[in-house]
């Protein structure tokens, strides 16, 4: 008995943080939530604690090189400081350790927690799928003690290509004067550093633990409302690059749409709890969430790699485990999710396309916005080299459907705000349209005619297309003559060769209305189901 206490307080002090037991039914705004797991003082003061030394050590990990070369032009970097620093750290470690005991007897006298850390091991040493998901039914818990679902074996994505501009053109560009090329790789040193210091950080705020603290509550209310509404399942899916990879999936298979299972992607601070899931839930479609490395439960950090890996690994566990075929599948996403999403079709040509709300066209302007302009250079370099997000180059690539949805009132897409033709989703349309339709777009007057249709308000939009597409019925007749002839879509296409300048202005301002989508909104407004439809073939 006493031996089987001992095991139980182990279990305790080692076992994964318990945040709530799912209710039966969905809980009431209005009243207080009793399914929350109420922790006592103690264990409340040891996760404060731990969330401390978290940030604590993020911050040290930040500021660590610059204290080292603080010290060594200082001359502190000596044998008998090295003695007296380990001392410290010696001392420090007792911290973590003395509050670890604390937070097991805390949950040792816990009833709760003590019933959950029972069944937990119960099934982690049976663990049936059947078992597991039981349990992840009943509690929601901290997945890093969690055995993936799903494991990928092989790391097949190790390194990505630069996109956006060759190598040697780059350094033509960014390295005009002798100095510049003599500092070529201290440069390159310097931006690893800042990217990974504070750039990473900037680009993916949803990484950081201050952020996750604030929005815990919110993710736990929309991990019940998914779980318990919706009978959702969660897994635990391993990347190629040794990331888990936590994932949601609303079976809606009985529905007319539920054989189309829809992949969501977020944004820079978004989670599948409280990200674009409703939208695609609440038309009725099969769906599949995940966070990123680093959001929520999933272990890792954000950065371009991860991110194709982590979709990678979604894909392919929809297709193998989940068996929806490819054609089948169409990839939602939104802001910086449109880069996972645009990669994903360009290695998954036969999805059945995309769908892409308030995204970027490159992450580079953006960035350079948010720095001084003298350091325009270094920022174009650094994010080639790490964190070249264009998602341009890699729907060149991509043969597929899709559509774009443009927030008119986008405060981070519109580079001066309320103004729609600053909008970064209109520089997509300005370089994908000419691509997909050379002998359309083939002179300065349609393209200045397309650059004027997309960069117009409502009233003069209506005006251009009642001048120009009066008789949508020709039109559409022609494309399905050759949808005919081509029934397989591959760009550029020939579409238009033949025709006359008059056919190829009307065809400049149709296409566009094929392809976007306007949405009278902010960036982070909720997407309405009606705005939310299957993406097709144009042409």
């Amino acid at each position: 008995m006493l031996k089987n206490q001992f095991f139980l307080f182990w279990q305790c002090i080692f076992g994964p943080k318990l945040y709530q037991t799912y209710p039966h039914i969905p809980p009431l705004p209005t009243r207080q939530p009793i399914h929350l797991y109420i922790r006592n003082t103690a264990e409340t003061l040891s996760d404060n604690v731990f969330l401390v030394l978290k940030i604590l050590l993020s911050t040290l990990r930040i500021i660590c090189p610059l204290c080292i070369l603080y010290f060594y032009y200082k001359g502190s970097l000596t044998y008998e400081n090295g003695i007296s620093f380990l001392q410290i750290s010696s001392c420090i470690v007792i911290i973590p350790m003395y509050f670890m005991l604390l937070r097991g007897i805390s949950r040792f006298i816990n009833p709760t927690y003590k019933i959950f850390i029972n069944e937990y091991f119960q099934v982690k040493y049976n663990p049936t799928q059947k078992a597991r998901q039981k349990l992840l039914a009943k509690y929601d818990f901290s997945l890093s003690h969690w055995k993936p679902d799903y494991i990928i074996q092989s790391s097949t994505i190790r390194k990505l290509p630069m996109i956006s501009i060759s190598e040697d053109n780059l350094i033509k560009k960014t390295e005009v004067t002798l100095i510049e090329r003599l500092f070529h790789y201290p440069s390159l040193l310097l931006g690893y550093i800042c990217i990974n210091v504070f750039g990473r950080r900037l680009m993916f705020p949803g990484s950081l633990q201050i952020i996750r603290h604030m929005t815990n509550r919110a993710l736990l209310d929309g991990r019940t409302n998914l779980i318990v509404s919706y009978r959702a399942k969660r897994y635990l899916l391993r990347t190629a690059d040794g990331n888990h990879i936590d994932t949601i999936f609303v079976n809606q298979c009985s529905t007319d749409n539920g054989q189309i299972l829809i992949i969501t992607c977020e944004g820079n601070a978004g989670f599948y709890e409280v990200g674009c899931m409703m939208t695609p839930i609440d038309a009725g479609y099969s769906v599949l969430g995940w966070n990123r490395p680093g959001f929520g439960e999933s272990s890792g950090y954000p950065d371009t790699l991860s991110e194709i890996n982590s979709i990678d690994a979604v894909m392919r566990y929809a297709i193998e485990e989940l068996h929806f075929s490819v054609n089948n599948i169409v990839i939602f996403a939104w802001s910086i999710g449109g880069y996972s999403a645009c990669w994903t079709a360009v290695h998954y040509q036969d999805i059945r396309g995309l769908i892409l709300d308030a995204i970027f066209d490159d992450v580079l302007p953006l960035a350079q916005r948010q720095m001084p302009s003298f350091a325009s250079k270094f920022v174009e370099k650094t994010i080639r080299y790490y964190l070249d997000l264009n998602n341009i180059q890699l729907l060149k690539l991509y043969n597929g459907p899709f559509y774009l949805i443009r927030r008119t009132y986008d405060e981070i897409m519109n580079f001066i705000p309320g103004k729609l033709a600053t909008n970064r989703a209109n520089e997509i349309l300005f370089s994908i349209l000419p691509y997909r339709y050379p002998f359309i777009y083939n002179n300065d007057e349609t393209v200045t005619l397309l650059k004027q249709y997309i960069c117009s308000k409502k009233i003069q939009k209506k005006t251009l297309f009642d001048k120009y597409c009066s008789d949508i019925d020709i039109l559409q007749t022609l494309i399905d003559q050759y949808r005919l002839e081509n029934p397989i879509g591959s760009y550029p296409c020939k579409f238009g060769k033949n025709f006359s300048f008059d056919e190829r202005q009307r065809f400049a301002i149709y296409f566009v209305d094929q392809y976007l989508i306007d949405f009278d909104a902010q960036h982070c407004t909720s997407l309405p189901q009606c705005y939310f439809c299957l993406p097709h073939r144009c042409v």
